[in-house]
């Protein structure tokens, strides 16, 4: 599913118009980001937590050159799952 999909869905769900449905995802969204980019996780009870992590420097290599190179340290973002949602599927 995307996001034009996502909005679709929850407008025929809630019974509100598309622009509305855009309004909601585009700020769930935001909330989301702005959290992350702050450095505080973000939990959805029942859905699963989405949070920023340190990753470590690394090398790595060219699968097709060989050729060594280093992958800088830096923060990603990282999703996990919630177990009532695994128990679920």
């Amino acid at each position: 599913m995307d996001k034009t999909k996502l909005i679709n869905a929850v407008s025929q769900k809630s019974g509100i118009t598309k622009k509305e449905a855009e309004i909601a995802v585009e700020t769930v969204i935001d909330v989301i980001t702005q959290s992350l980019v702050s450095g505080k996780p973000f939990a959805l009870i029942g859905f699963g937590k989405f949070e920023v992590c340190q990753r470590e420097a690394r090398t790595q290599i060219h699968p097709k050159t060989g050729e060594k190179f280093i992958i800088q340290a830096g923060k990603v973002p990282v999703f996990r799952v919630s177990k009532s949602l695994i128990q679920q599927m």
